[in-house]
């Protein structure tokens, strides 16, 4: 019989050190031809207002660990007020036998396996004495982006901004309660990257957040918001001075505007992108080769990074005999 896990079990049955461990070891895998996937699948939004839809189908298989799995996600209409949030489902199955393993609410997973696939790219690009943070976007992936960051970097100061300062003040005390370092609102976006080791952005803004000429050498960002073509967090500057790694580039050729979007202008090309992330983990491609290297990281979510952390769920939930329903 298949396990049915809510949030609340995710939250219990998922530590940010399992996703991390998880997703590092889905991109190493992948890259030694144990993991498949494709690029996220979506239908065409109804024109009737009300009506939600599937926005994103993500299958994948993890051959190296036996298991099957899809993302699904269900979104309203565009210009429509949702009667709820938008609704996630993870299925795994046995990948012997086929049998339905676990299905599991997809929301807490998804905030947590985001900020893990940033814990991992700093892990793999970032300074090793990166001790200062800053980040972009205080709303509901935000607190897991700066969980994993400090779950691989020494961080002893996060600085945080957001246009709105009562959103600033508001993600501060929930950040404080989390991590033992410094957090300090910042009044502008100048402050927040000048002095960082780690620049996180995880913003639903179509513009560029910050000025690409005030990165400092060896610099890491991670670009974690932007999931259409037409829109970007990131600005030409940023990508000029950056060694660009992406997470599955047929994946961010769909949907990564902060590439999309200069390579369409001209301001780079498809060849300026380094390496995907698994290359680097899987050590076929060098990652950080100096302490003066910026890099930028450009990703947008995969299936086998949720299969991977739905599998650590499932088997955390079995080891425990926990299993729950559907809110």
């Amino acid at each position: 019989m298949a396990l049915l896990f809510n949030d609340k079990d995710v939250y219990r049955l998922l530590s940010m050190d399992d996703a991390i461990e998880a997703v590092d070891d889905a991109f190493r895998l992948w890259s030694n031809g144990e993991a498949s996937l494709v690029p996220r699948i979506n239908t065409v939004a109804p024109e009737t207002p009300g009506h939600y839809y599937l926005r994103w189908f993500m299958p994948g298989t993890i051959y190296g660990r036996g298991v099957i799995g899809a993302k699904i996600l269900l979104v309203v209409t565009p210009g429509t007020k949702p009667r709820k949030e938008a609704t996630y489902a993870v299925l795994l199955f046995d990948a012997e036998d086929a049998s339905l393993l676990a299905v599991i609410e997809g929301s807490a997973l998804s905030k947590i396996r985001t900020g893990a696939v940033t814990g991992v790219a700093a892990k793999y690009l970032a300074r090793e004495s990166s001790s200062t943070m800053g980040i972009f976007g205080t709303a509901d992936y935000a607190p897991d982006q700066v969980l994993a960051v400090c779950a691989v970097r020494p961080i002893q100061k996060i600085k945080i901004y957001s246009r709105n300062s009562e959103n600033r003040l508001r993600f501060a005390n929930d950040i404080k309660a989390l991590v033992g370092c410094e957090v300090v609102t910042m009044e502008n976006s100048e402050d927040t990257v000048v002095g960082s080791d780690i620049v996180v952005t995880v913003t639903d803004s179509s513009m560029p957040v910050f000025d690409g000429d005030l990165l400092e050498p060896g610099t890491f960002i991670s670009a974690a918001g932007s999931s259409k073509p037409d829109c970007r967090e990131t600005d030409d500057r940023t990508l000029l001075r950056s060694k660009i790694v992406v997470e599955y580039i047929d994946q961010a050729m769909k949907e990564a505007g902060d590439l999309v979007i200069p390579i369409a202008d001209g301001v780079i090309t498809k060849e300026n992108i380094y390496a995907q992330i698994d290359e680097i983990v899987a050590g076929k491609k060098r990652g950080r080769v100096s302490e003066e290297e910026i890099f930028l990281f450009k990703y947008n979510g995969i299936a086998i990074e949720d299969i991977a952390c739905a599998l650590k769920i499932y088997e955390n939930g079995r080891a425990r005999g926990e299993s729950s329903s559907f809110s």
